[in-house]
C-alpha cells in the first residue's frame, strides 16, 4: 500500500532550495531546468575551480546563465502563507518553516531536523523534544 502523501509537504519541498534546504529566495533557473536561490547557486560557483556544472545533476555549462523563475518565486510566497497558516499554533523554524522536533541540551533551545545538521549544533547532544520534556518532568516533580 502506498504512503499517503501530504499535499502541503510536497509542496513545501518543491519550493525549497536543495542548497540551503529553505524556501527559496529569488529563484534562478540554470540550462538543465533545475533551480536554485540566486545567491546560493552564485556562492556554489564562486567556491568552485572546476568546470561551472548543477549540483544537483551535475551537467556542466559554458557559460553562467541564470535565469530568474518568476513563477516559482510566487508558488514559493504560497507555499509560505499555508506552511503558516497550517501551522497554526505549531511553533516553526523561522530559517526552515519545519516543525521543531529536537532539543539542543547544551544550548537549550528547539531544533528543526534541518537545524540540527548545521555546523552551530552538530556536536551537540540532542534529543527529542519528548524526550527532553520529560525528563524535565522527572526532575521537576517536586520542586516548589
Amino acid at each position: 500500500m502506498a504512503a499517503a502523501v501530504n499535499p502541503l509537504k510536497s509542496l513545501r519541498d518543491e519550493a525549497t532550495c536543495s542548497i540551503c534546504l529553505s524556501f527559496f529566495k529569488d529563484p534562478v533557473s540554470l540550462d538543465c531546468r533545475h533551480n536554485f536561490c540566486r545567491a546560493c547557486i552564485s556562492q556554489c560557483w564562486e567556491e568552485s575551480d572546476a568546470d561551472i556544472s548543477c549540483p544537483q545533476c551535475r551537467e556542466t555549462f559554458s557559460q553562467r546563465t541564470l535565469r530568474s523563475n518568476r513563477p516559482l518565486a510566487n508558488v514559493v510566497e504560497i507555499a509560505k502563507q499555508l506552511t503558516f497558516q497550517a501551522a497554526a499554533g505549531e511553533d516553526l523554524c523561522k530559517v526552515h518553516q519545519e516543525p521543531f522536533k529536537l532539543f539542543c541540551s547544551q544550548d537549550q533551545i528547539l531544533l528543526c531536523v534541518i537545524c540540527r545538521e548545521s555546523q552551530g549544533h552538530r556536536a551537540h547532544t540532542v534529543v527529542p523534544i519528548e524526550e527532553a520534556a520529560q525528563s524535565y518532568k522527572v526532575g521537576n516533580c517536586c520542586a516548589v
